[in-house]
């Protein structure tokens, strides 16, 4: 049960560090220009977060959170992590995943896989108060954003995650610093406002990417021109699917 426990706060990690307004046609698909200082990433800002499902599992907003941009260098952007959380939370987080039923060596692999990709620091001394922390790279114009965690940390090279002039049928696709050949393309942009984020309808655009790892089928990532990243919906090889929505300080 333990493991199960632990595996369940390495899942968290996943959902926590995905966290985080047009691109030149010179540009390729993982490269974005456009203004780096924005309202949405001036250092200081707090972002929120909200975990749910299409149903009620009481015990999923057992979680304390913190996270703010600690530095912004031209538009390369530093999260600071800091998530608070008890075994409340994290039997809550393994029914809303269906892991229950997993055997433990393989849980055991999903969590040290999460921890080492995101260079996170778990403590789970105090079961009552556990905590996680990172520091969490971005890059974040008024064209896009772009992350880190698939090169590696190497800031020299960012990956797309979305350029706000996409049009559905764009892809981006590239090779992660585990070989993994990954492609992420863009199924939805919205014509209206149309995608709920705490009281209010924004416009989005959807960039779907297909997974392959422990516990993913399929990740897709919500943005707004405006907003940056504001959800990220999960598909889960146990058949659940759970939404991560970011509150952005300027929202």
């Amino acid at each position: 049960m333990f493991v199960l426990r632990s595996i369940t706060r390495g899942l968290l990690i996943f959902f926590l560090f995905h966290v985080s307004g047009c691109s030149e046609n010179s540009l390729g698909p993982n490269e974005i220009g456009g203004e780096p200082n924005l309202d949405l990433t001036r250092e200081g800002g707090v972002f929120g977060i909200s975990l749910g499902t299409d149903s009620s599992i009481p015990g999923l907003d057992n979680l304390r959170d913190s996270i703010y941009i600690s530095k912004n260098n031209n538009g390369i952007v530093t999260m600071r992590v800091r998530a608070v959380f008890d075994t409340v939370f994290t039997n809550a987080l393994q029914e809303a995943l269906g892991t229950t039923g997993m055997p433990d060596d393989l849980l055991h692999d999903v969590l040290e896989t999460y921890v080492k990709r995101f260079n996170a620091t778990l403590d789970t001394t105090n079961k009552s108060r556990m905590t996680l922390q990172a520091d969490l790279v971005f890059k974040v114009t008024s064209e896009g954003i772009q992350e880190f965690v698939s090169s590696g940390g190497d800031h020299s090279h960012p990956f797309t995650i979305v350029k706000y002039n996409a049009n559905v049928g764009d892809t981006y696709q590239f090779t992660n610093t585990e070989g993994v050949d990954v492609t992420r393309t863009v199924t939805y942009k919205s014509t209206e406002d149309d995608y709920p984020v705490a009281f209010w309808l924004l416009k989005v655009i959807k960039v779907d990417e297909q997974k392959s790892d422990q516990m993913t089928k399929k990740l897709t990532y919500v943005t707004n021109h405006k907003y940056g990243l504001v959800a990220i919906e999960v598909d889960t090889i146990t058949g659940k699917e759970l939404r991560l929505t970011i509150f952005p300080p300027t929202l």
